[in-house]
């Protein structure tokens, strides 16, 4: 694959475009769920080489919504910057991009608290335009119920669940399902931004100066409370480490927040009160529906450290304690 994408910039003319020199180098980076990423550099610059799989958001020009939210979100100076996209899938049976690699380290939730309150604020104050071509989200908990509702449909028929773990997906659906009417709160305050919806340590940077957000694969533009509920959550927290947040640092995170943001900080927590079982709902079924196609072989990009993960947030115990979690419920 590194020698094929060698071969692909040349060919293309991306290489001139990159202003890359001759001998420039390939290499694999990272693998997640749904793309692959490579390191293409000469010495002199860097860039990311995405390949995306399959699409989470059942779009068909997936690689093209990415690269687009990218270019809206430059402004904040928080984002890689994004140079190419093709999605011709002439070359390559995927979407591809080329953009900005960033040099740095993942998110610490110990040390690095106020750096993602401020990078959430920056991207979080862009103003929306209403030609953005992006998914909206404005019924948050109705959009919610039936996003869970959609992954837990092959769960449901699964022979690798076991009967206790399906029934305390359906009371928790059940139980979200007739809570919908809360949703108000987010129309009532009408603080709509560009949200990540991925926003775990490793799609964090931080660098000598500042921290940025990488991974733009399924950006909607909703409620802030999307990001930041699952930014602290356990099952977000514990993802790629074993930190679960006390009371105090997400108090210290929201404060940081709303101090770089025009927004009233009693409804915002509010608003995170409300949406914290549809978070919790919607970050274990996704699991849930991972896990079922990781055993049933229907995965097309797999990691076998995303699935030692799911299979842990599905033991019963650990599903019936998180399905209740509140962002800030005291310790």
């Amino acid at each position: 694959m590194e020698q094929k994408i060698r071969t692909y910039l040349q060919e293309v003319g991306w290489q001139q475009g990159l202003g890359l020199e001759n001998h420039f180098v390939v290499r694999f980076l990272a693998q997640g769920e749904c793309n692959q990423n490579f390191l293409v550099a000469d010495g002199r610059q860097q860039f990311v080489f995405r390949l995306n799989y399959e699409s989470q958001m059942n779009l068909s020009n997936q690689i093209m919504y990415e690269f687009q939210a990218l270019g809206y979100l430059q402004p904040s100076l928080r984002t890689p910057k994004p140079y190419y996209v093709d999605d011709s899938r002439r070359y390559f049976p995927q979407g591809l991009l080329v953009m900005a690699f960033i040099p740095g380290r993942p998110l610490d939730y110990r040390s690095d608290l106020t750096e993602a309150a401020a990078i959430f604020s920056d991207i979080h104050n862009l103003p929306i335009s209403d030609q953005l071509p992006l998914k909206r989200e404005y019924r948050l908990l109705t959009d919610r119920v039936a996003e869970c509702r959609q992954l837990l449909a092959p769960v449901f028929k699964s022979p690798h669940m076991s009967a206790k773990q399906l029934q305390l997906f359906e009371k928790a659906w059940d139980r979200c399902q007739k809570n919908r009417r809360q949703e108000k709160i987010f129309e009532e305050m009408n603080c709509w931004c560009i949200n990540n919806t991925e926003v775990n340590a490793h799609n964090f940077i931080i660098g000598e100066e500042q921290g940025w957000l990488i991974d733009w694969e399924k950006p909607v533009i909703s409620h802030p409370c999307q990001d930041l509920t699952q930014f602290l959550v356990s099952t977000t927290t514990l993802w790629r480490g074993h930190h679960q947040l006390t009371y105090d640092e997400k108090k210290l995170f929201i404060d940081q927040y709303t101090a770089h943001r025009s927004i009233d900080q009693g409804a915002l927590e509010e608003a995170l009160a409300i949406y914290s079982p549809y978070m919790m709902l919607r970050a274990l079924a996704w699991s849930a529906m991972a896990y079922d196609q990781y055993l049933s072989g229907t995965k097309a990009l797999k990691n076998q450290a995303i699935f030692e993960k799911v299979s842990q947030y599905l033991e019963p115990a650990f599903l019936e304690r998180t399905l209740k979690e509140q962002v800030l419920a005291y310790d």
